[in-house]
């Protein structure tokens, strides 16, 4: 079995993380690398289980996600079905799943394939029943608000008409284009043709934020580039599903630009924290040249907050 390469990428949140506290990006990327291998090292192999983590809002967000979806499909099968009623097949079985996972801890046993929520490694989860009910509530508002608001606008789309998206549940290498020679990990959620338009939306369960905007246009440079669609012919549409809105847009060509250059100003920027700036070697610098986050409060709701405690504390 050949070696596995760590091979320089980007993605949308690969950036985020990277902004926001560089040591995270060195955890992420570097640090937890080659960590399911037995002969690992202790600080390798904990950087990697702890890779793994999610919190109740990530499996929310994958909750909804796949609800809609349910919702969706059986829309197209022309059998379809309440919020309530996708609620109980798809999410509910999923988070119970999830929750029990890592309430009994069985990531100890493979980390990559059983669920462990921040809030019970850290131990920061005071009201486990009223954090379940939070996450119901707004699964189904979200679910109820795509079958009301969204679906209307989808309902006419067929299976044949949507592009085919690689994620990571998948398994083998998630969606991901090469711009610039760099590696970029792009993964929309739902996008199809309509004759030689482009329609990308972005399903949204939590806050509105500016930066999905940013987002998107990634999801525009995946469409130019795989598929070869101008920029006049990309709908982007972000959807905020719990707050029942959506955010329609497209780029003129200047925002478009604007954004490319932001792209290749955060990869020049990672570029620096590499042995000899060196992207194929992709040779991170050490550990310690990767800085903590500015806010060292923001520090205990990361999931790596147990390599960094020691640092932190002194």
């Amino acid at each position: 079995m050949a070696m596995l390469k760590n091979t320089f990428s980007w993605s949308f949140s690969a950036a985020a993380d990277f902004e926001e506290c560089r040591r995270r990006r060195y955890w992420s990327k570097y640090g937890m690398w080659g960590g399911w291998d037995r002969n690992a090292d202790a600080e390798t192999k904990t950087a990697y289980r702890l890779n793994k983590m999610t919190n109740r809002w990530g499996i929310m967000g994958v909750a909804t996600e796949n609800t809609i979806m349910r919702v969706l499909r059986q829309h197209q099968a022309d059998h379809p079905v309440s919020a309530e009623e996708a609620y109980e097949t798809v999410a509910r079985p999923f988070l119970i799943r999830c929750w029990k996972e890592s309430r009994d801890k069985a990531w100890k046993q493979n980390p990559k394939q059983f669920c462990c929520l921040h809030g019970h490694y850290y131990q920061t989860m005071d009201d486990e029943k009223a954090a379940i009910g939070a996450i119901r509530e707004q699964v189904i508002n979200c679910t109820q608000n795509f079958i009301e608001l969204v679906l209307p606008r989808l309902g006419n789309i067929t299976f044949e008409q949507e592009m085919k998206i690689q994620t990571p549940d998948m398994g083998g290498d998630p969606e991901n284009i090469t711009w610039n020679g760099v590696k970029m990990y792009v993964i929309p959620d739902y996008a199809y043709r309509i004759g030689n338009q482009m329609h990308i939306h972005d399903w949204k369960a939590g806050k509105i934020k500016e930066s999905h905007r940013d987002q998107l246009a990634g999801y525009a440079l995946w469409a130019e580039v795989k598929y070869n669609v101008p920029i006049d012919d990309i709908f982007l549409y972000v959807e905020y599903l719990n707050e029942g809105q959506v955010l329609p847009f497209q780029l003129t060509m200047d925002e478009f630009d604007e954004q490319k250059a932001r792209i290749e100003a955060s990869v020049a920027e990672m570029s620096e924290y590499l042995v000899d700036f060196d992207r194929k070697k992709n040779e991170p610098l050490p550990k310690e040249e990767w800085e903590l986050a500015a806010d060292p409060d923001s520090c205990r709701m990361c999931k790596f907050y147990e390599l960094c405690k020691p640092e932190l504390e002194a």
